[in-house]
């Protein structure tokens, strides 16, 4: 089943709330540090102030963001475009409240002091000696620093605007990168559900091309052992059929069995065809108990096992033995199906319903385990035909 189809993910509210809290975090130490380096002793009691700012400044940007996020996913240029016209009266807001609370809150007296830019006053310098060269202003940022007692309060807010309006659309933008991860993982996500589902519909329909003519020929075979009489023969061929199908449809066919259930099924089969050659067909089982709980793809013997019935026993007038056997290697587990039937028709290779079934248990394998699985046929020197396959070895899982 497909899975249901998921709008698009937007960014977790708790991740924006935490870029958020982080982004002004960073900013108030980075610049605490700062005004420490440049005027020491003077920023002890700046820093209760400053956290104020700060936290002032994260719910502005909380506000900020609510508007940002009704902008419907996907729609970059509408994001940009609202980050740019949202920044402006973010930055007004964030400079008017920085140059109240530095101007008239702290220490509860007017004071000239520039956060962002840490122009403020430092304490009254010890007195010159005679002669000595009057000290030069720091330089503070990209313009010299500026007197701010000669600026109206309108001047201070409008020049400190300035630096909000970068700090909000430094945020914007590092909002909408998180935004565009969270989508792009969303839907690596859903390309892989559907990758996912695709594989298990691909395996499904593999796993139910069972031969209808085994079903035709098997029904064939029963008419005839009632009308010969034989009914505890078709009583028994009946309940193995039962078997046989109940096991084979009602398996998952996106999960593996241990290989002695694969094997198991095989000589149900077996048995099952048997009764229409009771002395053509002769099996073979060669499986160490060591590789018993390997596990495989359930009936991937299965198209393996009928055409050897069909192509070997039922053509040929003498016994044939079917064989089956699985060991390891350095390869992994190996498994294969061969008989001893009469030298190959090359007629047998490009027959349709043939290829059908080898290129069923190829793909089916390809899509189970990729390149990590191979199946290789062909005829085999002394007679007959041979199927091997390669997969790794396995034992959880089943």
């Amino acid at each position: 089943m497909l899975p249901e189809r998921q709008s698009v993910t937007t960014l977790a509210p708790r991740t924006a709330l935490a870029s958020i809290a982080c982004f002004w975090a960073f900013y108030f130490t980075i610049w605490s540090l700062r005004a420490v380096l440049l005027y020491p002793g003077h920023q002890t009691t700046m820093l209760g102030t400053r956290a104020i700012v700060s936290l002032g400044s994260a719910g502005l940007t909380v506000i900020f963001y609510l508007l940002m996020r009704r902008v419907p996913p996907g729609k970059l240029g509408q994001s940009i475009g609202l980050a740019l016209v949202l920044a402006a009266p973010a930055a007004i807001l964030y400079s008017a409240f920085n140059w109240y609370m530095f101007s008239h809150v702290h220490d509860g007296a007017p004071m000239s002091w520039d956060w962002s830019r840490d122009t403020a006053q430092p304490p009254p310098a010890r007195p010159r000696l005679p002669g000595a060269p009057a000290p030069k202003p720091v330089m503070v940022g990209m313009m010299p620093p500026k007197d701010e007692d000669e600026m109206t309060p309108l001047q201070s807010i409008a020049d400190q605007a300035g630096n909000g309006y970068f700090f909000f659309i430094a945020w914007a933008t590092l909002y909408l990168a998180l935004s565009y991860a969270a989508e792009i993982g969303a839907l690596e996500r859903r390309t892989a559900d559907l990758r996912a589902a695709a594989q298990s519909a691909e395996l499904r329909a593999l796993r139910y091309q069972v031969n209808p003519h085994f079903l035709f020929n098997t029904l064939n075979s029963l008419s005839s052992l009632v009308l010969a009489g034989r009914n505890k023969q078709a009583e028994q061929m009946i309940i193995n059929l039962a078997t046989f199908f109940r096991t084979s449809l009602t398996g998952d066919p996106t999960e593996d069995v241990p290989l002695s259930e694969e094997i198991r099924l095989q000589r149900l089969y077996l048995d099952i065809e048997r009764a229409r050659f009771p002395d053509r067909l002769l099996v073979s089982v060669e499986v160490d108990d060591a590789l018993a709980r390997a596990c495989v793809p359930g009936l991937i013997l299965q198209p393996l096992v009928e055409n050897a019935v069909k192509y070997a026993v039922s053509r040929s007038r003498r016994a044939v033995t079917i064989r089956i056997a699985a060991s390891q290697d350095a390869r992994g587990l190996s498994i294969a199906v061969e008989d001893d039937g009469d030298p190959v028709d090359p007629a047998f290779l490009g027959d349709a319903s043939t290829g059908v079934g080898l290129r069923n248990v190829r793909d089916r394998l390809t899509a189970r385990f990729g390149d990590l699985a191979t199946c290789r046929w062909g005829p085999r020197p002394a007679g007959g035909f041979a199927v091997t396959l390669i997969l790794p070895l396995v034992y959880d899982g089943c």
